[in-house]
């Protein structure tokens, strides 16, 4: 009986490690990230379907201020059956505004974000363009669901770029080291391929977000709770449960 049982208990952290591994290969401890999706969410069949929406141009931004690169955000998923939202994909330049405005690397930090002076170490927020959130009617701290390197990891609307131009691709410097664990990000050190995809649900946004922290639980709840959604009406099936052996 106890062998048995021990096979049993065996076998389902083989199938935990198996379903982790697929979602988070990339990452390092990605599942010990606090603000990392469910494993049920399927992040490789989001990432495709992303993808292939993207037919309704909301606008078109740079992603450099040498203007050399251009990617456009979409609208293919908005007022769905359960959820809204807009994505586009990008690179993911670093953002350390706020407390850590003199992160390695920065050189032009600003000691407040757009909405608080929050903390690139410790808060995971992505950037947007100013024109982009007034046009969108997108809420401060809007949740943000961010694919980066084969992972899901939620994020906050925390800062707006406003330069001239204005550029798109931008993450806190927790969320830009959070995906790319291995390429020594820091303020004036990102990751230059097009291939991360934002999410964004402009009007949810979640609970205890304060002037320079956040409530990373309340984000990664409301976080899992939309993304499931969306996946539902993407007809994407969850993934496999291995809670039970």
């Amino acid at each position: 009986m106890l062998l048995s049982f021990s096979i049993l208990v065996l076998k389902a952290v083989v199938c935990r490690a198996l379903v982790a591994n697929s979602l988070l290969s990339a990452a390092d401890d990605g599942c010990n990230v606090e603000f990392a999706a469910d494993p049920s969410v399927d992040v490789a069949g989001i990432y495709a379907a992303l993808q292939a929406a993207r037919s309704s141009v909301v606008a078109t931004y740079p992603t450099t201020y040498l203007q050399d690169h251009t990617t456009s955000v979409y609208s293919d998923l908005l007022n769905l059956t359960q959820v809204s939202v807009i994505h586009f994909f990008s690179d993911m330049d670093v953002d350390c505004d706020g407390l850590n405005w003199d992160c390695e690397g920065n050189t032009d930090g600003d000691p407040l974000t757009s909405f608080g002076a929050l903390d690139a170490e410790q808060v995971p927020w992505y950037v947007l363009p100013a024109s982009l959130a007034f046009k969108e009617a997108i809420l401060p701290n809007a949740l943000g669901a961010i694919i980066c390197n084969g992972n899901l990891f939620y994020a906050i609307f925390g800062d707006t770029n406003g330069a001239s131009p204005e550029v798109i691709g931008e993450g806190s410097l927790l969320l830009g080291q959070t995906c790319f664990p291995d390429d020594e990000i820091n303020g004036n050190n990102g990751h230059e391929a097009l291939d991360v995809a934002y999410i964004v649900f402009p009007q949810e946004v979640p609970p205890g977000v304060q002037e320079n922290s956040i409530d990373i639980e309340a984000l990664k709840e409301l976080g899992d709770q939309q993304i499931l959604l969306l996946q539902q009406d993407l007809g994407i099936s969850l993934q496999p449960d291995c809670s039970d052996p």
